[in-house]
């Protein structure tokens, strides 16, 4: 209760800090109700942004004995013309991770994998797994995908 009391004066001033941010270098952009600042996204040639090229974006598990975990990478080529920069690699589900890309800028010409690991705990049957990676790209974001089946539970020792 003595928390909820002093959060309540508080909570006003959260939005007037908001509103004391400098904006004066900014061009903000108008919706019906919203607005909100461009980035400056808009103004490049998309003839000049990095392209993300994957040698293949579909991977087969094959068939995977249920607990265990796969590893697979995605080989990849920036074939655009300036550096490319991966922000992100998520899925949708806790099982499929991205566990190692590039961190530093990839120039054009150059390229790296993307490590995605797979943990069959608990999965049975089918698996189709997708992978999102967030870069600085046209679109700026690519969908990998994970297929194979996980069978039966390993047998007891």
């Amino acid at each position: 209760m003595r928390l909820s009391l002093f959060l309540i004066p508080a909570f006003p001033l959260l939005f007037l800090g908001c509103q004391l941010t400098d904006h004066s270098e900014r061009e903000e952009v108008s919706t019906d109700h919203i607005t909100f600042t461009r980035s400056g996204y808009e103004n490049v040639d998309p003839d000049e942004l990095p392209k993300l090229t994957f040698a293949s974006s579909e991977q087969d598990m094959g068939k995977v004995i249920q607990g265990a975990r796969v590893e697979k990478r995605y080989a990849f080529s920036n074939t655009g013309k300036s550096a490319l920069v991966i922000s992100d690699v998520r899925s949708t589900c806790g099982c499929t991770v991205g566990k190692d890309w590039p961190k530093d800028p990839i120039k054009p010409g150059e390229g790296g994998e993307i490590t995605v690991s797979f943990d069959s705990e608990g999965r049975t049957g089918m698996q189709h797994k997708t992978i999102t990676v967030v870069a600085n790209t046209d679109p700026p974001s690519t969908v990998l995908t994970l297929v194979g089946e996980v069978v039966g539970p390993r047998p007891a020792k």
